[in-house]
C-alpha cells in the first residue's frame, strides 16, 4: 500500500455516517425505538473505530523514528478533533443553557468530565437530560482519544512483531473485558477496553498491508472471507448464548472486511470513490456533532405523529445538518487544518519485510 491519499476510504467513512446519522434520524423520527433498527446507529460506529484504527496505524507507522514524531502526531490530530469538538461544549455548556432548553445540559458541572474525555468512563446521567443525550454521541470520540493517547507511545516503541501481539491481545481480551465490565455492574457499551479491539482490527490490517509479510497479506486481501467468518461466528455465539459478548467483535471483523475489499476490489473502490460519498466523508466529524443537536430542535419545532411530519422533520435535520456541516467544513474546519503544514508526516523506512523482527 503506497503512501497516498485513498479517496474510497473518504467514501467509506461516508457510509459509516450515514449509517449512524440515518439510523437515529429514523429511530427518533418515526419512533422505533423498540423495534431492531436500534442496533443500526451502533454499527456504524464500528465501522468509524475500524478506519480509524487503520488510518492512524498507518500513518504511525509510517512516521516511526522521524523527528517531532509525538509532537506532529498530537499536533495535526488535534487541528482535527479539538475545534468542532470544544465549539459544541462551549455551545452546550453556555449558549444553550440559556437560549435554548431542548438541548440545554442540566449541569455545568459536567464539563470537566467531557472536556477530560472521559464521559466513555464517567457518563453523567441520567438519561432525560436532554443536554446529556445531546452529548451523548461523543462517548465514541473518547475512546479514540484515548486510543491515540496510548497507542503512539506503543508504535514508537515496539517493533512490528510486537505491536501485532499488542493488537493481537487486545482483540482476544474485548469479550472478556466485557463480561468482566458488566459482572461488575457497569455497562461494557463505551467502556474503552471492550470497545477498541476493532481499532485494533483496523490496526493490524495495516501493519498486515504496509510490511506485506505473506500470511499477513493474503488474510488482508480476502475481505469477503473476514465477512464470512464474521456472520458464522455471530450466529454460533447466537446459539451459544454468548453473543452480547462477541457481537461487537463480529462486527468490528466483518467492517475490517469490508474495509480490506475497499482497498482491492476495483468495483468497490469505483463506487466508494463518488463525489458525493467522498465530500460526505469529508464532513462526516462536523455531521456526526451536529445532527444530534439539529434533530431535537427540529423535532421541537414540527412535533407530530403522523408518517408526513415523521418523514418532512427526517428529511429537514438530513439537510440542515448536511447545509451546516459544508459550511463548517469551508469556513471553519480547513481554516484550522491548514496549520497541519507546520507539523508535517514524514514517511520513513520501518515499514519494510526485513524490519518486523
Amino acid at each position: 500500500m503506497k503512501n497516498k491519499h485513498l479517496p474510497q476510504l473518504d467514501g467509506l467513512r461516508g457510509v459509516a455516517l450515514l449509517i449512524v446519522v440515518l439510523g437515529h434520524i429514523i429511530v427518533f423520527s418515526f419512533g422505533f425505538h423498540n423495534l431492531r433498527l436500534g442496533f443500526v446507529p451502533p454499527v456504524g460506529v464500528d465501522l468509524f473505530f475500524v478506519l480509524s484504527g487503520f488510518l492512524i496505524t498507518t500513518i504511525l507507522v509510517r512516521s516511526k523514528g522521524q523527528m517531532h514524531f509525538y509532537r506532529n502526531f498530537y499536533a495535526r490530530r488535534s487541528l482535527r478533533i479539538w475545534p468542532l469538538y470544544f465549539f459544541l461544549l462551549l455551545f452546550e455548556f453556555g449558549f444553550a443553557n440559556h437560549r435554548l432548553p431542548d438541548v440545554a445540559i442540566a449541569s455545568t458541572a459536567h464539563w470537566p468530565i467531557f472536556a477530560l474525555y472521559l464521559q466513555n468512563i464517567i457518563y453523567p446521567g441520567p438519561q432525560p437530560n436532554p443536554g446529556v443525550l445531546v452529548l451523548a454521541i461523543t462517548w465514541s470520540l473518547a475512546v479514540e482519544e484515548q486510543f491515540y493517547l496510548i497507542w503512539p507511545l506503543l508504535v514508537a516503541r515496539l517493533s512490528i512483531r510486537h505491536m501485532v501481539a499488542v493488537l493481537g491481545v487486545i482483540i482476544a481480551f474485548a469479550p472478556f473485558a466485557r463480561y468482566l465490565v458488566e459482572a461488575a455492574g457497569r455497562d461494557s457499551y463505551t467502556f474503552p477496553l471492550c470497545r477498541i479491539d476493532a481499532m485494533a482490527m483496523g490496526g493490524l490490517l495495516a501493519i498486515w498491508l504496509i510490511i506485506k509479510e505473506p500470511v499477513g497479506a493474503i488474510i488482508s486481501k480476502n475481505g469477503v472471507l473476514m465477512i464470512a467468518a464474521a456472520l458464522a461466528g455471530q450466529v454460533i455465539c447466537h446459539f451459544a448464548h454468548i453473543s452480547h459478548y462477541v457481537d461487537k467483535s463480529f462486527a468490528a471483523l466483518a467492517f475490517t472486511g469490508l474495509l480490506a475489499i475497499a482497498l482491492h476490489q476495483s468495483l468497490v473502490i469505483r463506487i466508494l470513490s463518488i463525489a458525493p460519498l467522498r465530500f460526505t466523508g469529508k464532513i462526516s466529524y462536523c455531521m456526526y456533532l451536529s445532527h444530534a443537536v439539529i434533530g431535537p430542535l427540529i423535532f421541537h419545532y414540527l412535533p407530530g405523529t403522523s408518517f408526513s411530519r415523521a418523514a418532512t422533520r427526517s428529511v429537514l435535520v438530513l439537510a440542515a445538518t448536511y447545509g451546516y456541516s459544508t459550511l463548517s467544513w469551508f469556513f471553519f474546519e480547513q481554516p484550522i487544518l491548514r496549520f497541519k503544514r507546520f507539523f508535517p508526516e514524514r514517511a520513513s523506512a520501518i515499514a519494510t519485510s526485513h524490519q518486523v523482527a
